[in-house]
């Protein structure tokens, strides 16, 4: 062993084995010193001293990391919206721009101990130098710049590096240990970076001093102080060393442009500074990237556009809105033409509001296709293009239901977008190119297919308002009736369901409305009578009856052809009136010129009936009939008719009991039963108001429950076995009618104010008492002197409390009579329509009794 190595081992055993060292183990330093021995040499020198040679390099591995990794909290935040309230009220939140790249930082920052060492990296203390021999001697060391700036390695000394670049410390290192140790190669790089404090400072989220590495760059310290405040500038930061500014950097064009050039590395004790935030405008509406930008001295509209990531294309920049405040600290309004060069180059100011305005979302060199086609939609206009261009075949294009001989073109004819109406024969269009209903398309035309049936193609279901050109149609009105009435919301929905007709002319016949004026009249006509679907139309261009006619859907089968009515107005300068046109209908379908008249503003063709025609009536007689059942019924024909067509009764009939009802009653029966229910409620309230008022809610509300909830039932009380044998008293049948005929009743019921409501058999040495007391008697609210009689006819018969005691002969009661205890009105408080609802609701209750019980 050389002396030299001797003496080694000698201090290292001694620094070893001494007991603070054994004890806490050993520094650092030691550590370094023995790594600097040959791997053999720290081989035998660990097992001698019983040391764990693997141990102690995980020992100054750790070490090693608790110096490199330095880690600093960073609070996360979220990025703060700020309100813009535009001049004319618009409201828009908006977040400055930049600011949340850091709102999503990380809640810790940990320097990147594993990006490449650059080539021009400056070598300084703290770092730590990888060095490997291989060759004739195999040797690896882990050196330390110490604060002189050296490199010491084992057996060859000292090497200066401070101030060498990574590239020429490589070269430096690897020549000078070549030339002490020859035949070997030498690997020279950097194991570790050195840690260096700096401050970041100013308007930081967190300023304060940080612990990075040294390849650190200027948007790294600010990631570690967590951004940038909300009140800091991205557009003025500042790197200052020993004093002296050494770079600015705008974040903006790291940001924006991609530009990292002035992102500069970090020295030990530089200080990056983060000023306030200088002038600010914000930017939305129609482009990229809508925010609030910071902007330098002279940047222009076109600078501050590219920083909003352009416009859109949907952007109108001609009419955009710029609002500034002006000298006197007064909201004004300015316009700018963002697609002129000149005013796209002038400067905004601070506070700016820039609003790019949308683009009208009118379709440009376009048509529309609506209705019953396959495909609807917003379609492509070439020149020269016609309906068979759009239609090629049925199939297709177009749906089952398509309406193939009427179909609409609604074209604006000026600036101020009035319409004009254009009327064509679909499946003449199709099948015949050459005629004049293959019309030339032009740009911005509508065009609408309807459905030959009443089906609902697309109906809008989200309660929009209805025009009133579809309230007239829908309530039966003319043209001069049309106004703003609103109408029913409910019966609207209603009749679309029934006629999506009616949905797709809505819009044109308000707008041509609308058009109307003192010397422009107003381009609608009116169809009513024997046609599918009677209403108001628009005018079409050269319009005739026929036209109409095609419109309305064609006429029905009880058209009466040989003569229709044209009603006309007719004005001057001094007064208005109407004439009648006859037209041969039977003419005009058949294309005869003279018949087929040209109509005009407001005409109104009336389609008649053929005379004496009649649809199928029918009647439906239930119960005890030779022969029950349905029956067509002629005009003017007579209950008594039908009886004898039905055979006349069965001997089991109860032709006393008959019930008659009739649809139009059962419509007015509900119409009054709302009034009354609604008449009711409110005195009611009334009396409920009223001092000392005894009234029983309960049963009020019960009893309005009641009435609302009942389903009547259309009587016509009739005299039956009367109407059968007095050819004097019958009645004129109607469609829908129906007469219902018991079997041979032989009870009497009793309902009411008694304590059980039930019936009982007939027997006519029984009066009216008896029943009551057959039935419990009456309860203690009952109003004894206002019992009546329902006769099994639907007849009301009042009863004097004098003949309660006597027979059914003197009194008329007879089998099938229902007796009624009203309630005493002194517990009603004298409600006045009590009565009537009560009574309503017993007679009901015997018409269904009398009905149910065939």
């Amino acid at each position: 062993m050389s002396f030299k190595n001797l003496l080694t081992k000698l201090f290292l055993t001694s620094t070893l084995l001494s007991s603070a060292v054994f004890a806490a183990g050993p520094t650092a330093a030691q550590i370094e010193q023995f790594k600097r021995l040959p791997a053999s040499q720290q081989q035998a020198l660990a097992q001698s001293m019983g040391v764990d040679l693997n141990a102690l390099k995980m020992q100054s591995s750790s070490m090693q990391q608790q110096v490199e990794e330095t880690v600093t909290p960073v609070v996360a935040r979220e990025p703060e919206l700020q309100v813009i309230e535009s001049i004319d009220g618009e409201v828009t939140e908006l977040k400055a721009f930049g600011y949340d790249v850091f709102a999503n930082a990380p809640s810790t920052f940990t320097p990147n101990l594993d990006v490449a060492v650059p080539e021009s990296y400056v070598v300084g203390p703290g770092d730590n130098v990888s060095v490997q021999i291989f060759g004739k001697e195999n040797l690896d060391y882990q050196l330390p710049v110490t604060r002189e700036g050296q490199v010491v390695i084992p057996n060859l000394g000292p090497f200066s590096v401070v101030g060498l670049t990574y590239a020429e410390m490589k070269q430096f290192l690897g020549a000078k240990i070549q030339q002490r140790i020859l035949g070997v190669n030498v690997v020279v790089s950097i194991a570790s970076l050195r840690s260096m404090r700096v401050f970041v400072l100013g308007d930081a989220y967190k300023p304060g001093p940080y612990i990075i590495n040294s390849l650190s760059s200027v948007t790294h310290a600010l990631f570690a102080a967590g951004g940038i405040s909300d009140i800091g500038s991205l557009r003025n930061i500042q790197v200052k060393r020993a004093g002296k500014l050494i770079q600015s950097f705008d974040l903006y064009d790291l940001l924006i442009k991609g530009d990292s050039s002035n992102d500069i590395l970090l020295q030990a004790g530089d200080v990056v500074f983060v000023a306030s935030v200088g002038h600010r405008v914000s930017v939305d509406g129609e482009v990229r990237r809508a925010g609030i930008y910071e902007i330098s001295n002279k940047e222009t509209f076109s600078d501050v556009i590219k920083m909003a990531g352009g416009l859109l294309p949907s952007a109108f920049p001609k009419a955009t809105r710029v609002e500034r405040y002006s000298e006197n600290n007064l909201r004004s309004v300015k316009n700018v033409n963002l697609a002129n060069k000149a005013e796209l180059a002038s400067v905004v100011k601070n506070g700016d509001a820039i609003h790019v305005l949308k683009t009208s979302d009118l379709f440009d060199q376009s048509i529309e296709v609506i209705g019953a086609v396959t495909r609807p939609g917003t379609y492509q206009w070439v020149q020269g293009q016609t309906i068979n261009d759009i239609f090629p075949d049925f199939n297709a294009y177009l749906l089952a239901e398509a309406d193939l001989n009427y179909s609409l073109i609604v074209r604006e004819i000026d600036r101020a977008r009035n319409i004009e109406v254009l009327q064509f024969n679909l499946s003449n269009a199709i099948h015949n190119p050459e005629s004049v209903d293959n019309i030339e398309i032009q740009a911005r035309d509508k065009i609408i297919i309807f459905a030959n049936t009443e089906m609902d193609l697309s109906l809008n279901q989200k309660g929009d308002k209805i025009d009133a050109g579809l309230l007239a149609q829908l309530k039966g009105k003319s043209v001069e009736q049309l106004g703003d009435d609103k109408g029913s919301k409910q019966l609207i929905i209603e009749k679309l369901k029934e006629n999506a007709r009616f949905r797709l002319l809505a819009p044109v016949i308000q707008k041509l409305k609308l058009q109307g004026a003192s010397g422009k009249p107003m381009q609608l006509i009116e169809v009513d009578g024997q046609v599918k679907y009677p209403g108001v139309y628009p005018l079409a261009k050269n319009s005739k009856v026929s036209y109409l006619i095609a419109a309305a859907g064609g006429i029905t089968e009880s058209a009466y052809l040989a003569r229709a009515e044209v009603t006309r107005n007719t004005v001057d300068s001094e007064k208005a009136g109407k004439i009648s046109i006859n037209v041969n209908l039977k003419d005009a379908l058949a294309n005869n010129l003279e018949a087929d008249i040209a109509l005009q503003s407001k005409d109104r063709l009336n389609v008649h009936q053929i005379p004496s025609w009649t649809e199928n009536h029918v009647v439906n007689l239930k119960g005890e009939f030779v022969f029950p059942g349905k029956y067509t019924i002629r005009r003017g024909e007579t209950l008594d008719d039908v009886i004898k067509k039905a055979g006349g009764f069965t001997e089991y009939a109860f032709p006393q009991g008959g019930v008659f009802t009739r649809t139009k009653l059962k419509l007015l029966e509900i119409h009054n039963l709302k009034k009354l229910a609604s008449d009711l409620r409110m005195e009611i309230a009334s009396k409920s108001l009223t001092e000392g008022s005894n009234i029983a809610y309960a049963e009020a509300q019960s009893l309005l429950s009641d009435l609302t909830k009942v389903e009547p039932v259309g009587r016509l009380v009739i005299n039956l076995p009367k109407l059968v044998n007095d050819d004097n008293y019958d009645v004129l049948l109607e469609n829908g009618d129906t007469l219902y005929v018991p079997s041979t009743k032989n009870s009497i019921n009793v309902i009411g104010q008694v304590h059980v409501a039930t019936s009982h058999m007939f027997d006519v040495n029984i009066s009216i008492d008896d029943y009551i007391l057959k039935s419990g008697g009456v309860k203690q609210r009952a109003e004894t002197d206002d019992i009546y009689v329902i006769a099994a006819n639907g007849d009301i018969k009042i009863i004097e409390s004098s003949n309660w005691f006597s027979s059914n002969t003197d009194e008329g009661l007879q089998p099938g009579d229902t007796i009624v205890v009203p309630l005493d009105s002194d517990y009603t408080n004298n409600l006045t329509l009590w009565t009537t609802a009560t009574q309503i609701l017993y007679n009901t209750a015997v018409a269904f009794a009398a009905i149910n019980g065939i």
